[in-house]
């Protein structure tokens, strides 16, 4: 069953026309990845699903209603949540106080502790510095805060941009295993992400954007033994 559905969707920002018409869809339970160069249009697409921006022609449904023309809130309210490249913690806010900024709209103090406690099982690391501002942590942590305060709403859909931009090998792989099992305990996921190889490792599809467009979708299998996505993606000849 389709959770989210992206129609012929146009983005500009001023005079630019970003994405160029793209259409695609995410699965109830898929994880969902989008490859694609530097400046494809890739974060362009989940900041108009998400609200930060809205397209100029086309249709975005999520879980049945058309949210096209929602702002960023009303996404967030219907079971959407967005985690920005760059991972836009607040630095100046404790983990714990960030983590709580991310429950804003829950009001129920024991669902907050049980959603915290559930981002600190799936991040030991985060229980540790609890008390720790969060632009005190390494950039690993600081991505592990991100997703965990993502996870505060209990999303239907957790849209991630560059989750593994500037980690360690050794995070990376900690961050992509955090996302299959978060797929596995049933969060669908839509993945940006330029370390094509380790997305096209967890996701069930993928859809290649180039320039703005969408131009090759398949399973995820089949785009990894795909020889022009090896070239030009995948780092082999």
């Amino acid at each position: 069953m389709s959770l989210l559905t992206i129609d012929n969707i146009h983005s500009y920002y001023g005079h630019i026309h970003a994405l160029k018409g793209i259409s695609l869809e995410v699965n109830q339970g898929e994880i969902v990845c989008l490859i694609g160069s530097n400046g494809a249009g890739k974060s362009t697409a989940l900041r108009t699903i998400s609200g930060l921006m809205h397209p100029k022609v086309g249709r975005i449904a999520f879980d049945g209603n058309d949210i096209s023309k929602m702002d960023a809130h009303e996404i967030v309210a219907n079971g959407m949540v967005h985690v920005p490249e760059g991972r836009g913690i607040f630095p100046t806010l404790t983990v714990k106080e960030n983590l709580e900024m991310g429950a804003f709209t829950l009001t129920d103090r024991h669902v907050i502790e049980e959603r915290m406690e559930h981002g600190f099982s799936l991040f030991p690391r985060l229980k540790e510095r609890i008390d720790q501002f969060g632009g005190t942590l390494s950039g690993g942590e600081q991505q592990m805060l991100a997703i965990a305060r993502g996870l505060m709403l209990d999303p239907k859909l957790l849209m991630l941009d560059e989750p593994s931009m500037g980690l360690a090998p050794i995070l990376v792989e900690l961050i992509f295993d955090i996302v299959r099992k978060l797929n596995e305990q049933g969060t669908t996921i839509l993945l940006v992400e330029q370390n094509a190889l380790m997305a096209l490792s967890i996701a069930h599809r993928g859809y290649v954007l180039q320039t703005g467009e969408i131009t090759i979708s398949d399973s995820a299998e089949k785009l990894r033994n795909d020889k022009a996505v090896q070239k030009a993606y995948l780092g082999m000849s």
